[in-house]
């Protein structure tokens, strides 16, 4: 395992639980799991992510349930579709906190190492280091982050650097591209860090917590801490002029990279809506012990003294005093159709890639690969069969999905919004739809109490249909109408109970929901041979066979989500190869 970012850490736990021989090497081992721009974990389509991450046995959600210093959940007046948790974190707790469970891991060994060059001997990799040491594997992970060929940039200032104060790792991108391998670039941003001190928090408006939270881990519960508010503000359009007048120093307009759309600069907001009059700000705590504070929204890579002047304009932070100013970050991730839904290299056996060197930007989407790719690294050296979570089957599967389908030009971030089948795919219900993944790699024990745990919640859902007017109740009057049934007879908890409402509540738009994805199913498994001449397909258009022999999909499944591929050209393409797979098979 190549970087210990959140991508790194669930790998390597992942394949070491798995009584995989497992070695992670970090360039610093003083900031393993970092969180260098948002301290905070979930949100809409990252929540539920990190939710099938624990299903499967990751460490994410464990490790925001015992260091989070705000926990809320999102969207309670909308639909359970889009219903899921986010935390504000103590930064320092989570590195401590995830450092000593690696530390900790039987079969895991930690290492402090730069990776320079990797190659083959012997049918084994071979990861040679700065310091001319070799180790060597029969799997290899490359989760780098930011790391490869990074370049830190903030006012008229530009270094090299992984994150800010970090070295990056320059020798290993052209390596890899020896090996084959092609990248693009990519940037992102993060915002200043002030002083609590010298923030005027009166008249402020704050942004609460749940007084009785729900976890991220199925496994977890509420141990009643002491939470921290968050507060809001905004930029005004003093604020706003005053960043129109100050672009020339800024380097997002001259960088051939591409950053975040969904979660831009506040230069880039500013451009791209110039009518716009304010911008929403939150002031969040980045931990327990320290009084710095973290001002999401305003990503930033001006330079100091502009941020400064930006400062001054916003209420609440007229007298802030920065601590670390706002600073961008570009840097090299491989093109992701070079990888197949394992995340494994599809011209090198045995090497994959999780993480930001995909194009994804969160820790939420690093941990998901990390995980996926550690299972199945874990089993492949074991001579095991992998893997493949499937667009179908979750948030998990819609990323992978999107990354080896789909051009990835930007940072691409995790939205409810991309997941057609969300009403399924919803955060209450991750662990029965991992369960099956968990009998495939052998955790029988956890899959036998999710079984018993949903086994009670169909037949308590079974029993009131049947003998019952559901009708459509409040979850409240659900509740008090039931709870003999549900508490009494059935024993279920409070989120087991929500489940009951929602599969009854809902039950024909997940019904109808299910069916389809067993119609997609039972067409979209089929594999396509690497052989294939896609010119040859009668009545497909150009734009799709570019984009057919670019990315070289492995199935149906991937092939669909193209871009450049029409529903017909779809349509055109399982007809050539249901005739393609019944002519190879009379040879």
């Amino acid at each position: 395992m190549i970087g210990a970012g959140h991508a790194g850490c669930e790998a390597a736990l992942a394949a070491a639980r798995l009584k995989a021989n497992t070695l992670l090497l970090s360039i610093n081992m003083d900031s393993i799991a970092a969180m260098p721009c948002n301290s905070s974990i979930g949100g809409p389509g990252r929540g539920q992510m990190v939710r099938e991450i624990d299903a499967l046995g990751g460490e994410m959600a464990k490790n925001t349930d015992r260091t989070f210093l705000h926990m809320r959940m999102l969207n309670t007046s909308r639909g359970p579709a889009v219903r899921t948790l986010r935390a504000g974190i103590d930064k320092r707790e989570y590195f401590l906190a995830m450092k000593k469970i690696v530390e900790n891991q039987e079969n895991l060994t930690l290492r402090q190492a730069m990776v320079v060059n990797i190659g083959k001997d012997k049918g084994l990799y071979f990861l040679e280091t700065s310091d001319c040491y070799k180790y060597f594997a029969k799997c290899v992970i490359l989760c780098t982050g930011t790391f490869l060929r990074g370049k830190v940039f903030w006012g008229a200032n530009k270094i090299e650097a992984g994150r800010q104060g970090e070295v990056p790792s320059n020798k290993l991108s052209r390596n890899l591209e020896k090996l084959g391998i092609r990248f693009g670039r990519l940037n992102t941003n993060t915002p200043p860090r002030v002083d609590s001190k010298a923030i005027d928090f009166r008249g402020l408006k704050l942004q609460y917590y749940d007084d009785h939270p729900e976890m991220f881990s199925f496994e977890d519960k509420y141990d009643g801490r002491s939470q921290f508010n968050n507060h809001m503000t905004h930029i005004g359009e003093d604020g706003i002029d005053y960043i129109k007048k100050n672009l020339n120093g800024s380097f997002f307009a001259k960088l051939e990279s591409e950053g975040p759309k969904y979660c831009p600069s506040i230069e880039e907001k500013v451009t791209r809506y110039p009518d716009k009059k304010s911008h929403l700000l939150f002031i969040q705590p980045e931990g327990r012990r320290t009084s710095e504070m973290y001002i999401h929204g305003l990503m930033t890579t001006l330079s100091e003294e502009i941020q400064a002047g930006m400062l001054k304009k916003i209420k609440g932070l007229k007298k802030a005093v920065i601590t670390r100013p706002g600073y961008g970050v570009e840097y090299d991730y491989i093109l992701p159709f070079q990888i197949n839904n394992r995340l494994e290299c599809k011209k090198l056996k045995g090497l994959f890639f999780a993480g930001q060197i995909n194009g994804t930007t969160g820790y939420e989407e690093a941990a998901a690969q990390g995980i996926i790719a550690g299972i199945n690294a874990g089993r492949m050296s074991q001579d095991k069969n992998g893997i493949q979570i499937n667009r179908e089957d979750g948030y998990i599967g819609v990323l992978i999905d999107d990354l080896v389908s789909r051009k990835i030009t930007e940072p691409y971030r995790m939205l409810t919004s991309r997941n057609e089948f969300r009403l399924y795919h919803r955060h209450d219900n991750a662990d029965y739809r991992m369960l099956k993944f968990l009998k495939i790699i052998g955790f029988n024990e956890k899959a036998q109490i999710i079984e018993e745990k949903y086994e009670k919640i169909h037949l308590a859902g079974k029993e009131i249909l049947e003998n019952n007017n559901f009708g459509q109740p409040t979850k409240e009057s659900f509740y008090n109408k039931y709870k003999d049934i549900l508490k009494g007879k059935y024993k279920l908890c409070t989120k087991d109970i929500d489940s009951v409402y929602i599969n009854l509540k809902y039950r024909e738009y997940i019904e109808r929901q299910v069916k389809e994805i067993e119609k997609i199913k039972n067409s979209l498994d089929f594999e396509i041979p690497q052989k294939i001449n896609y010119k040859n397909i009668k009545n497909i258009s150009n734009e799709a066979i570019l984009a057919l022999e670019e990315s070289k999909p492995d199935s149906l499944r991937q092939a669909r989500r193209l871009q450049g591929v029409s529903p017909s050209d779809f349509l055109s393409l399982l007809c050539y190869l249901k005739m393609f797979h019944v002519k190879h098979r009379k040879k």
